[in-house]
């Protein structure tokens, strides 16, 4: 859900550079669920995802296409981890 919010805003970003005349690559997403990102990028139907809906499809279709572009962020390079979890002083003083 997190990744469908997110490559909506992206869409909507892209097409107000596009209008303001800017052509750009593909969009970067950072996100923290290796198994979401092999998901996204194998098209093969698996069993167990035939509950997901429209919106996985069509971040998978934008993956395909490299208008989107998935990738991992390593725990200790995830800021937002500091605000949600518990963090040692280290990743504080990291971040």
């Amino acid at each position: 859900m997190v990744v469908a919010k997110a490559t909506k805003e992206a869409l909507r970003l892209i097409d107000l550079v596009k209008e303001l005349g800017i052509q750009q690559g593909g969009v970067q997403l950072h996100y923290d669920s290796q198994s979401f990102i092999y998901l996204a990028k194998n098209q093969v139907y698996h069993a167990r995802t035939k509950h997901i809906d429209a919106r996985f499809h069509r971040i998978r279709k934008l993956v395909f296409f490299s208008e989107l572009l998935l990738e991992k962020v390593h725990t200790f390079e995830n800021t937002i981890d500091m605000l949600i979890k518990f963090s040692a002083t280290n990743k504080f003083k990291h971040c």
